[in-house]
């Protein structure tokens, strides 16, 4: 068409192009819906799972949210690259593209990925089953050391906290916000979740020149200042661990990250000499009853955790017996991922809406636990377990060991510690099979003793947890000892006790 003046009508020309053009005849497609339906193999019903996205074929990993405070999807929160469902049924708009997807439970669960699911305008459909393959009767898992948005330097809402640890199953959850007593029970009860994850209050005390403090369970008060909090500012540690006795006789004061840093280490701060069991610094207090041997922030630092364990092994050298634990110390939804690792607790019953806050404080002051990235472990002798004394008499024992994992999880080595001193480790053979290890490993002395199992895997366990560049997650566990009482007085006495 021309205009009056002879020239093509640029408009309608323009009009034209457009619609001729790509763009319009096919609009890209930016986001799709994923349908997901996730399973128990052995029961058909319905399951909290994690999905987690890997974008592959040119497609980015989705962000699903860029902080820490997840996006309700139904039943789950969304955030970073992972879905954190409680029911397992459900679905959520994802950026069109091609995606490897991790679906999972935690620890004692399979594992499945899905690959090459690709999102665009048809609908993807997630539909898998999960089986339980770890053993755990008899074992409750707990972290406890977990911060939410009640902690000046973390945001994430105590809601997700809770989808996170039910996703991940995790058992227990210890609230351990800086210098306030925060209470999980309301958001767990709100959403229906009891039947699968357990709470207790409780306090990291925090202070500028001593260092970091776990303790639970506390009294949550709302009437109080930092709703029950131990007062810190200001004062040595032999004077808030009294008050901690003194307000929560029942309550487990664990040593955070020890040797993390100069600044917040109790170790480092308190200028605790391990070897020679003291410390020159006036206020440094032992009325401690665990410490935190692996911290989440550590998990890839070996070496580090090596340091810690030798502290550990001195401190019950010299009859100082408390417990080692392993905690996330969770901030995040992306990073130090809340769980990993986690501690397993002895308890009579073993269903989370069962437990008392004295079951776990006897359990942990009586050294029956065990913490662990992924694998899990039994040790006994004869009818003695992990945190028992055992009459030996004839300075022999055998120490039976058991090993389980999820086939995602691999175990290559075991090492059985006595007296702290590492015997030759065990080579495990690859395997994908639940049963890693059972063994029996004959220990021999002529006084007191105990000893410790360890089990390391030589594998990431990304994607599934971590991303090998910033968090960087392998399997580890560590029990705590088994003692021996020799001279048969029906206690364990330490090698270089001094009396105190």
């Amino acid at each position: 068409m021309r205009s009056s003046c002879g020239l093509p009508d640029l408009r309608l020309l323009l009009i034209g192009l457009l619609f001729a053009s790509p763009v319009f005849a096919s609009p890209p497609v930016r986001d799709g819906i994923v349908a997901y339906d996730v399973r128990d193999g052995s029961t058909a019903e319905a399951m909290p799972c994690k999905l987690t996205f890997v974008g592959v074929r040119g497609t980015l990993s989705p962000s699903f949210t860029k902080k820490d405070i997840g996006r309700q999807e139904g039943d789950a929160v969304a955030a970073w690259n992972r879905v954190l469902s409680a029911t397992g049924q459900g679905e959520l708009r994802v950026a069109a593209g091609t995606y490897d997807v991790w679906v999972s439970r935690g620890p004692e669960w399979t594992a499945q990925i899905m690959r090459g699911v690709r999102v665009g305008a048809q609908n993807a459909k997630i539909k898998t089953s999960l089986f339980h393959v770890v053993d755990s009767r008899g074992w409750l898992s707990g972290d406890f050391h977990v911060h939410a948005a009640a902690s000046s330097d973390s945001q994430v809402p105590m809601q997700d906290r809770v989808y996170e640890f039910v996703a991940d199953g995790v058992e227990l959850i210890v609230s351990t916000d800086h210098n306030v007593v925060s209470d999980y029970d309301p958001f767990i009860q709100q959403l229906g979740l009891s039947r699968y994850l357990a709470s207790v209050p409780g306090d990291e005390m925090t202070t500028g020149g001593w260092g970091h403090f776990g303790a639970f369970p506390l009294q949550h008060d709302l009437e109080r200042a930092g709703q029950g909090a131990v007062l810190v500012h200001g004062r040595s540690a032999v004077d808030f661990f009294a008050d901690v006795r003194r307000v929560a006789p029942l309550a487990i004061i664990d040593v955070h990250h020890p040797r993390i840093d100069a600044e917040i280490g109790y170790f480092n701060l308190g200028r605790f000499d391990s070897a020679a069991d003291r410390s020159d610094r006036p206020g440094f207090s032992f009325d401690f009853d665990a410490v935190e041997v692996l911290n989440g922030y550590q998990d890839a630092e070996r070496k580090h955790v090596d340091r810690v364990i030798e502290d550990w092994f001195a401190l019950l050298n010299h009859g100082r017996i408390v417990t080692a634990t392993g905690n996330s110390d969770t901030h995040h939804l992306d990073y130090n991922i809340g769980g990993y690792p986690r501690n397993y607790i002895a308890v009579q019953s073993d269903e989370p809406q069962s437990l008392r806050p004295e079951d776990i404080s006897r359990a942990v002051k009586g050294h029956h636990t065990f913490f662990t990235t992924a694998p899990f472990l039994r040790v006994r002798s004869g009818t003695s377990g992990i945190g028992d004394v055992a009459l030996a008499r004839e300075g022999h024992a055998d120490i039976e060991i058991d090993v389980q994992a999820a086939p995602w999880v691999t175990v290559s080595t075991v090492t059985v510690y006595l007296d702290g001193k590492a015997l030759p480790p065990i080579a495990v053979p690859k395997a994908i099979t639940p049963n890693r290890l059972h063994t029996t490993v004959p220990v021999t002395f002529s006084r007191d003793a105990y000893v410790v199992v360890r089990v390391d895997g030589d594998k990431p366990l990304s994607p599934i947890i971590g991303d090998e560049r910033r968090f960087d997650v392998r399997p580890f566990a560590l029990s705590n000892p088994i003692f021996f009482d020799y001279d048969g007085n029906g206690r364990y006495d330490a090698p270089h006790a001094a009396k105190r």
